[in-house]
């Protein structure tokens, strides 16, 4: 028995050392953050990431005035508040008193908060309040008019010309394969090996009118049909998970340039399906984006006059806005091989039709 009593004792005194052993070493793991375990289990104070927000994004100004910018992320557990700064691209230093409070009590490891801010680029820098490392980089944005584009390749851009933004303050929000957006600056391609487009020629002219940062998201697919677009499609489904990616400000419009694939519908059939797109992308999204609906369905020589018609009746039923007649761009500025996408000056000029479509909707002042 007292053999059986020393055995227990020293059993019982080994299971002390290793649990001692293995408290000590997590917490050496711990405080030198080995493997990152520190880091990943968020027992620090520092900001990890910006939830809603990247480098180089831009986002849809809500007002004529100031914006009101949403902030969200994710913090360390042992953060007791978080404060942001937010300063005009040109600013050179930050002062004590641009700190300003955004949340006062982040909840498992959750913050956010908002402010009011003007149009143009801004940088935001955040810091929680705690012992330890707590102050996080500055990420700079845009705040001005985003625009996502939708439908198919002269949407996309597949001039054999690429064209390069002027202006720093142009950028496209391009969709990765895992669905995620990418900003970058404004140059095409507009999509992953795509072509040339008009969209950093509108954004330049666009920036320069306004004053503001312009932003594209373009989610056109080449050789699509409208009937490729319809709510069970992998491109209705991208077009409202750039939609959602775009909350909590939304977008200015969506620019449609597409009906080169279906010249042999009737116009009918191409307005049902067209006018049934918008209105689920709005019901899915609960947000009634517009959007500028092109005349668009020469190839070959060729237009169709029922989609032209379908097209044109989604303008006077209201449904969409009235976009550029692209058609009007015959063969001297088609590519010469396929006769549809534009080419070099063709570009140039559907650029200026698009530019006019969209001052006369959004920008008459």
């Amino acid at each position: 028995m007292k053999n059986y009593r020393r055995i227990n004792r020293s059993l019982i005194g080994l299971i002390g050392l290793a649990i001692t052993l293995l408290v000590i070493c997590f917490s050496l793991v711990i405080i030198n953050n080995t493997f990152g375990v520190r880091t990943r289990l968020f027992l620090d104070t520092k900001i990890h990431t910006w939830s809603n927000l990247q480098n180089g994004q831009v986002v849809q100004k809500t007002g004529e005035g100031k914006s009101i910018l949403q902030l969200a992320g994710r913090v360390g557990w042992l953060a007791q508040s978080v404060e942001v700064a937010i300063v005009s691209s040109d600013v050179t230093v930050i002062q004590p008193k641009d700190w300003k409070l955004l949340d006062e009590s982040p909840k498992f490891t959750q913050f956010e908060g908002q402010t009011s801010v003007l149009s143009g680029w801004i940088k935001v820098f955040g810091r929680s309040q705690g012992i330890g490392y707590r102050l996080a980089n500055g990420i700079q944005v845009g705040v001005g008019e985003v625009f996502i584009v939708a439908g198919q390749s002269n949407a996309s851009g597949s001039s054999k010309t690429l064209f390069l933004s002027k202006s720093d303050n142009v950028q496209s929000g391009q969709v990765q394969e895992d669905g995620s957006i990418l900003w970058k600056h404004g140059d095409d391609p507009q999509i992953r090996g795509g072509g040339g487009s008009p969209w950093p020629i509108v954004g330049d002219i666009l920036a320069k009118d306004l004053g503001m940062p312009i932003g594209f998201i373009n989610v056109a697919r080449g050789g699509s049909s409208i009937r490729d677009w319809q709510s069970a499609s992998d491109n209705y489904k991208q077009l409202i998970q750039v939609i959602e990616a775009s909350k909590p400000y939304g977008v200015r419009a969506i620019l449609w340039h597409q009906g080169e694939s279906d010249k042999g519908m009737n116009s009918d059939e191409y307005y049902t399906r067209m006018a049934t797109l918008i209105r689920e992308v709005q019901n899915a999204s609960k947000v009634n984006i517009p959007w500028l609906v092109a005349q668009a369905t020469y190839g070959s020589g060729k237009i169709s006059e029922s989609v032209r018609n379908a097209q044109k009746r989604l303008w006077d039923d209201k449904i969409a806005l009235e976009g550029p007649d692209t058609d009007s761009l015959a063969k001297p500025y088609r590519e010469t091989l396929d006769g549809v996408h534009f080419n070099e000056d063709g570009t140039r000029q559907v650029a200026q039709l698009w530019l006019e479509k969209i001052r006369s909707a959004f920008f008459k002042n």
